[in-house]
């Protein structure tokens, strides 16, 4: 999967899980992880890269 259509994806996915108001509220900006509570940093990856979904 090439890195556009997995970012694409991702969007997709967390678009979704937005729009339909449950699931993850909190991304990881460096490994696209989705979550469902707020973290200082990500557990998947470690890097202080966590915001709220828009």
């Amino acid at each position: 999967m090439g890195l556009f259509s997995k970012a694409g994806k991702t969007f997709e996915e967390a678009k979704q899980s937005y729009m339909s108001g449950k699931g993850a509220t909190y991304v990881c900006r460096a490994c696209e992880e989705r979550m469902t509570e707020e973290h200082d940093y990500c557990p998947h990856c470690g890097e202080d890269a966590v915001e709220e979904l828009e």
